[in-house]
């Protein structure tokens, strides 16, 4: 017992070791890797302005189309995880006002008087309690649901009052 634990300590120590000499050599190199990655540092150290300025240009257009493609994998992924707790937490800790709009594509009758809602993304929800909709949802609807300061799920559609209380089922 008491070899195992000396061998424990001999290797966690290294490498606790290993990591302290190889942590600052990260953080050191980061800014480095980061001027690298600056698609502008070319355009900036050339003289003639003309040069500079097509450079500059070309590199901005090249930049916008590197943003929206971006953006979109970066929507895509928050629709997959948004309305599952764990997953999208930490998603929404990042950003403030977080909220998925999208059109109700079918109704389904859940158990008791809940409504399931298929909406035109694919993703399935269904009511809980805490609802203060008054109406029964009809296909069509534009939906916006967002996460309230509970944790909890509300469902609210363009031109109504009230909201359904939701969780994602798929």
């Amino acid at each position: 017992m008491e070899k195992a634990t000396s061998a424990t300590f001999a290797r966690d120590h290294t490498m606790i070791r290993s990591i302290a000499c190889i942590l600052p050599a990260l953080l050191f190199a980061a800014p480095a890797l980061a001027q690298d990655d600056d698609p502008f540092a070319a355009c900036a150290s050339m003289t003639d302005d003309e040069a500079r300025l097509a450079c500059f240009d070309s590199t901005y257009a090249r930049q916008q189309v590197v943003i929206a493609e971006r953006e979109i994998v970066e929507e895509r992924e928050r629709e997959e995880v948004f309305g599952f707790r764990e997953e999208d937490a930490a998603l929404e800790r990042a950003q403030d006002d977080v909220a998925l709009t999208a059109t109700v594509a079918e109704v389904l009758q859940g158990s008791g008087r809940s409504q399931v809602l298929l909406l035109d993304n694919g993703q399935l929800w269904r009511e809980v309690s805490g609802s203060t909709l008054r109406n029964r949802v009809r296909d069509g609807w534009a939906a916006s649901i967002s996460r309230h300061w509970s944790g909890a799920y509300e469902m609210r559609f363009e031109g109504r009052s009230g909201y359904l209380r939701v969780a994602r089922m798929r």
